[in-house]
C-alpha cells in the first residue's frame, strides 16, 4: 500500500475501515434467462479496471463479474466477494434488468457504495438517481472520473464529491447535484489497455457469425463525427471533438496482447473504421505487418469512404466481414435522418467489398422519423417496400450476405427521442419507452400508417434475414435457436 493511501486511511478511515485494499467489483447486468445477449466482456468496465491498476496498484483489489449469470447467481457472487464499491453501467434497453439487479444487490449489501454510468445514466442522470439505489452517476467518459471517485472513497466513507467533474449525485440535503462535464481524453493512447487478465474468453460466445471460436472485441476509436437522428451517443457527444482515434501502433500492441491470450478473431469496435481513409489504410498496413495469417477481423465501415485500396487491404488482413449501417434504400430518408450518404454510394461500397471477397452485414431500420423546419417527416410504407426490394436485389448480386431488420426506436440521448416526444409519437409513457424496447414491437405511432402494415413489413424483413443466412452459410446452432425464437415471436 502506498504511503499516501495509508495516510489518508489513517486520517479518515476510508470505506474499508482498515488498511486492506479497497475491494471494487465491476459488474455487468446478469443476462442468463433474458433476451439480452452477453456476447462480449464489457470493454467499458475493463478499461476502468486497467486505469485503476495503473493509478492505485495494490491499494485496490478489482474483480470483474461478467453477464452470463442468473440474478440469483449474481447476487450470491456479490455477497461472497463483499465489495466496498459496486460499479455497473447499463444501456437503455437493459434498464429494467439493471434496476432489478441494483435493488437485489443493495438488499444484501446495504453498506456498499453503488456507482453507475454508461449510455442510459449519462443520458438521464437525474432519472437514474431518482429510481436506482445508487450513490453516484458517472456522466460521459469514465476512466478519469472513476479513478477520482475511488481516490475520494479511499480517504473517506463520506467524501466531498463537489470537485469531481463528470458526476451527478444527491448531497446531504437530498438535492440533485450535477457537476461540470469532464473534458474528454485527448490522446486515447494514454489510456491503459483493458485488463484482459480478468476475462476467460471461452465464457463469451462473441458474434453469431464468425470464423474462429475464440473471439473478442476491441475499441479502436471513440465517437462519430456525424449526427444521425436515431443514434444515441450521449457519452461521446457531451462535447467536442466528437471523434477520437487510437494510433495504429497502439492498436497493434493490443492486438498482439489478445493474440497471445489465444484470441483468433477480433471485432474492431468503431462506429466507422474508415472515418479517415488514410488512417484506416495505415491501420491495415500495420496489422498486415504482424503476420498473423490465422487471425480474422470484422469491423464497421462508412459507405461513402470505401475505396478499392481499402478493400484490398481489408481482405489482406483477413477482415472477412464488414458491418454497414445502411438503414434505408431511399435518398430522401437518408438525407432526412442525417446519414450524409446516398444509395448510389452504398451500392458502390457493397459491390466493391464483394469484389474483394468480403461479406457485408447490412443494418436496416424500418419507419425512420425526423424533422424538417419543425415539421414531422417519416419513412412511408412505399419507401419501406423499396428498401425490402432493394435488399433482395443486392443479395442476388452477392453484394449483401447478411442483414438485420428492426423498427426505428427512440432512445434517450438521440435527437429522435425528443422529436418523438414533441410530436407525441410514443406508444405509452414517453418517460418509460426504453423499458418497452422490443425489436418486434414498434414504439412509435406514425400518422396514417397502420400498425398492421408496420408489422407485416418487419415480418418480411426478418424472414429475409433468416433466408440470407441460410443461403450464405455460417448458421451456428446458437444462431439457429435465436433465429427460431425471433421467428416464433413474430407470429404471437
Amino acid at each position: 500500500m502506498s504511503a499516501n493511501t495509508q495516510n489518508r486511511q489513517n486520517a479518515c478511515g476510508g470505506l474499508s475501515g482498515n488498511l486492506r485494499p479497497l475491494k471494487i467489483l465491476l459488474a455487468d447486468q446478469p443476462v442468463k434467462g433474458t433476451n439480452i445477449d452477453g456476447s462480449y466482456p464489457n470493454l467499458g468496465l475493463l478499461y476502468l479496471a486497467g486505469t485503476l491498476k495503473k493509478d492505485f496498484g495494490n491499494d485496490v483489489h478489482v474483480e470483474y463479474l461478467g453477464p452470463n449469470q442468473t440474478l440469483q447467481e449474481h447476487v450470491q457472487w456479490v455477497t461472497n466477494y463483499n465489495p466496498d464499491v459496486y460499479a455497473a453501467g447499463f444501456t437503455s434497453k437493459a434498464s429494467s434488468q439493471a434496476l432489478e439487479t441494483f435493488n437485489a444487490v443493495k438488499e444484501v449489501q446495504p453498506k456498499t457504495v453503488f456507482i453507475t454510468g454508461g449510455a442510459h445514466p449519462t443520458a438521464l442522470p437525474e432519472n437514474v438517481l431518482q429510481e436506482f439505489p445508487v450513490d453516484v452517476v458517472g456522466i460521459g467518459e469514465g476512466e478519469r472520473t472513476f479513478s477520482e471517485l475511488i481516490q475520494a472513497y479511499l480517504g473517506s466513507s463520506q467524501p466531498d464529491l463537489s470537485q469531481i467533474a463528470g458526476i451527478a449525485y444527491r448531497n446531504g440535503e437530498g438535492t440533485y447535484v450535477r457537476n461540470q462535464n469532464r473534458p474528454l481524453i485527448d490522446n486515447l493512447d494514454e489510456i491503459p489497455f483493458p485488463t484482459w487478465a480478468l476475462v476467460n474468453f471461452k465464457d463469451y460466445p462473441g458474434m453469431h457469425l464468425k470464423k474462429q471460436s475464440v473471439e473478442s472485441s476491441m475499441l479502436i476509436s471513440r465517437g462519430c463525427p456525424f449526427h444521425c437522428s436515431f443514434c444515441s451517443q450521449p457519452i461521446w457527444k457531451l462535447q467536442k471533438p466528437w471523434l477520437r482515434s487510437r494510433s495504429p501502433e497502439n492498436i497493434c500492441e493490443e492486438i498482439e496482447l489478445l493474440y497471445s491470450l489465444g484470441v483468433r478473431e477480433i471485432h474492431m469496435n468503431s462506429d466507422e473504421m474508415n472515418f479517415n481513409t488514410e488512417w484506416a489504410i495505415r491501420l491495415c498496413e500495420a496489422i498486415l505487418k504482424l503476420g498473423h495469417k490465422d487471425l480474422y477481423f470484422q469491423c464497421n465501415l462508412r459507405a461513402d469512404k470505401v475505396t478499392d485500396e481499402l478493400c484490398r487491404l481489408l481482405a489482406a488482413i483477413n477482415c472477412w466481414m464488414i458491418h454497414l449501417g445502411i438503414e434505408s434504400a431511399n435518398d430522401r430518408v437518408l438525407k432526412g435522418i442525417g446519414k450524409s450518404v446516398t444509395v448510389s454510394q452504398i451500392e458502390n461500397a457493397v459491390l466493391s467489398l464483394s469484389k474483394a471477397g468480403i461479406y457485408v452485414f447490412a443494418f436496416m431500420m424500418l419507419y425512420q422519423a425526423w424533422e424538417e423546419d419543425g415539421q414531422l417527416c417519416f419513412e412511408t410504407p412505399e419507401e419501406v417496400e423499396n428498401s425490402l426490394s432493394w435488399a433482395w436485389k443486392m443479395f442476388h448480386k452477392k453484394a449483401i450476405r447478411y442483414m438485420s431488420w428492426q423498427y426505428c426506436t427512440p432512445m434517450p440521448g438521440a435527437r429522435l427521442f425528443d422529436i418523438a416526444e414533441r410530436h407525441k409519437l410514443y406508444r405509452g409513457d414517453s418517460q418509460k419507452v426504453w423499458e418497452h424496447f422490443d425489436e418486434h414491437e414498434a414504439c412509435m405511432n406514425l400518422p396514417g400508417v397502420p400498425f398492421s402494415t408496420m408489422k407485416r413489413h418487419l415480418k418480411r424483413g426478418i424472414l429475409m434475414k433468416d433466408y440470407f443466412i441460410v443461403r450464405s452459410g455460417g448458421l451456428s446452432m446458437r444462431h439457429f435457436w435465436r433465429a427460431w425464437e425471433n421467428f416464433v415471436a413474430l407470429f404471437k
